[in-house]
């Protein structure tokens, strides 16, 4: 009896150090399920995964998430009923993966580590689509509005399931009442919203033609969003949620209306003086407030594919009305891609590094969704540009991978 009071009286440190030697989230449960004791001291996530990690999308039912900085942490995860040939990963954020079946077009929120899913409204219900016929001849099973001029066209089931969404982020976990989803979808990057057991996505309505939003963030109850030529977008979060189940028609604050500044190289909206699809925003909202905007520069390269090889930082400082050019995010770092555009606090994690960006690639129109290509990932520090730690640049990935943050 002595020696079995011994094993469920163990220090919880060295029930920390077991668990640093599993690599599958089963093996953690059943460690949790030893007894009463082991539980109650073990979170339901490991302590250590709560580092940003990197899913790997694998084979059919199998993905890994990865500590890019320490190529020893593989962590493989088990999607039960899920096939990673048949879904594109069109989000992250608080633990959670946002997909779509490419098959149906039903779009799911998945955990990869407690293996909870839920359903958020599906593609059908976006408000470009007039009509949606299952069982219609092949090639004309949605019938959609461009919503900038009110033209009508028709397209393929499988094809509307790869292209429509660009991206969708979350505003919490899906336990908190004032849970929010923003899409970024449509030929001109409109943005939807849902709460959490809407029927269907609801528009966000534009008193001018749709600007092609590029990237779209919750911070601070509003959602920011920033269109392809820099203009930035403030929403009021909680009107919109009022307004959800309405005729929806919540107030566009454009904060700048012409993004201008004192420091060369030029301000952002000069950057956007000619189109050039290789050139992607993003919005971050910082701990003291306020915005920052990373312009990711593209080259062309072999094979079409599109290498990173610059990256311009911006600030907008709180009550601000002008971006100024940064060249250090001091003890912080982002992370850009199809998940949620955040910065970190490097102290806070053990494998993430001060200053640095980390990006995936989520050029959406220049790649074919679902078909394997190369992707471009790395992690560039800021303090030497030159420099760029690329990540497995010669893997083709039909679904790409993707920032998780817990």
């Amino acid at each position: 009896m002595a020696e079995i009071d011994r094993w469920w009286n163990l220090h919880p440190d060295l029930l920390y150090q077991i668990t640093e030697h599993l690599y599958f989230y089963d093996d953690y449960i059943r460690l949790r399920l030893v007894c009463k004791e082991w539980n109650s001291k073990l979170s339901s996530i490991p302590h250590h995964k709560r580092n940003p990690w990197l899913l790997l999308p694998g084979t059919t039912h199998d993905s890994s998430l990865s500590h890019i900085l320490d190529k020893e942490q593989i962590y493989h995860v088990m999607f039960p009923d899920f096939d990673i040939n048949d879904n594109l990963i069109y989000g992250s954020g608080y633990g959670w993966l946002i997909t779509v079946v490419i098959s149906n077009g039903a779009i799911r929120m998945l955990n990869p580590f407690t293996k909870s899913h839920l359903d958020l409204p599906p593609i059908s219900t976006f408000p470009d689509v007039v009509r949606y016929h299952r069982d219609w001849w092949h090639g004309g099973e949605y019938v959609l509005v461009e919503l900038s001029d009110g033209s009508i066209y028709t397209i393929d089931a499988l094809s509307f399931h790869k292209y429509e969404i660009w991206k969708i982020v979350i505003s919490s976990p899906p336990d908190n009442e004032d849970f929010m989803a923003v899409a970024i979808y449509g030929e001109c990057g409109n943005l939807a919203v849902c709460k959490l057991n809407d029927k269907r996505w609801t528009d966000i309505p534009m008193e001018e033609i749709s600007p092609l939003f590029q990237d779209v963030i919750f911070f601070q109850d509003k959602i920011y969003a920033v269109d392809f030529d820099t203009n930035l977008y403030e929403f009021d979060k909680k009107v919109i949620m009022d307004e959800l189940g309405k005729k929806p028609r919540p107030q566009l604050v454009p904060l700048l209306t012409s993004i201008g500044g004192i420091c060369e190289p030029p301000p952002p909206a000069k950057l956007a003086t000619h189109y050039n699809c290789s050139m992607n925003k993003y919005v971050i909202g910082c701990v003291d407030g306020s915005l920052l905007m990373i312009v990711k520069h593209d080259d062309w390269a072999m094979k079409m594919l599109h290498i990173c090889n610059k990256f311009d930082v911006f600030k907008l400082n709180k009550n601000s009305k002008e971006w100024s050019r940064i060249h250090s995010l001091k003890d912080f770092a982002v992370m850009i891609g199809y998940n949620s555009s955040v910065q970190i606090f490097s102290g806070n994690f053990s494998y993430c590094k001060a200053n640095h960006i980390y990006y995936t690639d989520n050029q959406v129109e220049l790649h074919t969704p679902g078909e394997p290509s190369l992707q471009d990932m790395g992690i560039l520090n800021l303090q030497d540009i030159k420099t760029t730690n690329k990540i497995l640049s010669n893997v083709e990935w039909a679904c790409p991978p993707t920032w998780l943050l817990l």
